[in-house]
Parts: C-alpha cells; sequence; structure tokens
C-alpha cells in the first residue's frame, strides 16, 4: 500500500537527503508497525545503519578537532566505514602502539545541535503521522508528540554516549 504520492523508497531517500533529523524520523516509522503500513516498516529499517556515509576527509576532520593529532591515537583508521546511521558513523581502527584493533564510532559534525535545537522537529512528526495515517485524531497526536520527545531524547542520550 502507497500512502498519497510518496512510495517507501521515494520518501525514505528524501529523508535521508533532507538529514538527521528526518533519519530519526524514519527510524521512528520503522519501529511503529502499529502505526505504519508494512511496506513503508520495511524500507526505513535501512535508516538504522544503511545510511549515506561522510567521506573519510570529514571523519579525519572530526577526529583532528576532537583528539589533536590523530596520529597519536590510532597506528590506522580504515577509511571504509563498517556502519553509518543518522548521528554517527563507525570504523575500524587500530590504537597506536598496540596490536589492538578497535571499533570508533565517531559522531557526525553538527549532530548535537541539529537534534537538540531543531523546534519544529515533534510539529513536524506529528503533521507527517497524520498524514500517514488519516486515522490518527490530533487528540491522540498530542500523546504522539510527547512519545516521539521522549524518543528523541533516549536517541540523542544513548546515540552520543555509545
Amino acid at each position: 500500500m502507497q500512502l498519497g504520492l510518496f512510495s517507501p523508497l521515494y520518501l525514505r531517500k528524501l529523508f535521508e537527503r533532507m538529514g538527521a533529523t528526518y533519519i530519526k524520523l524514519g527510524q521512528l516509522i520503522a519501529s511503529a508497525p502499529t502505526l505504519f503500513p508494512p511496506e513503508y516498516v520495511e524500507e526505513f529499517q535501512k535508516c538504522f545503519d544503511r545510511v549515506p556515509t561522510v567521506p573519510f576527509e570529514e571523519i579525519q576532520s572530526i577526529l583532528h578537532d576532537e583528539l589533536g593529532t590523530i596520529d597519536s591515537v590510532y597506528e590506522y583508521i580504515d577509511p571504509v566505514s563498517i556502519a553509518s546511521a543518522s548521528i554517527a558513523q563507525v570504523h575500524g581502527a587500530r590504537l597506536k602502539g598496540s596490536s589492538e584493533d578497535v571499533v570508533i564510532k565517531v559522531l557526525k559534525r553538527g549532530i548535537e545541535d541539529i537534534l537538540v535545537t531543531d523546534p519544529n522537529f515533534v510539529y513536524i512528526v506529528a503533521r507527517i503521522l497524520e498524514f500517514l495515517n488519516p486515522e490518527l485524531s490530533r487528540a491522540s497526536m498530542a500523546f504522539q508528540s510527547i512519545a516521539v520527545c521522549d524518543l528523541l531524547g533516549h536517541l540523542i542520550y544513548s546515540g552520543t554516549r555509545n
């Protein structure tokens, strides 16, 4: 079942182009099979770990800003990411002076500001939920907005702390 003009694939790709806030919304859709048609839930599963990657040069720049000289901490960082999601990108690495391989999760630039300060996010989520599922009443949207705020807070906390 296609909702309105937007196929699941088109809507997911649109969300990815619109950035982190909308990718989080896509993750909400993927996590709500009782609210959305199965083909949307399935397509938006890709928002968890298969979003477009940030160029490795940007990852190096972020690490340099955080650590100073990257070479003082890591002997090697794999330029090919293991995974990329809305908040962070994951790369394999080797610690300096060690044979220990590690995995590093690099928070994408500006993510905290985007997720915390986007004042329209909850309103947009409520409107999209109403559009995608007209059976939801405006009264229930107030409850959904509170749930989205709670979820967003959890996602910000867990995404930046892991």
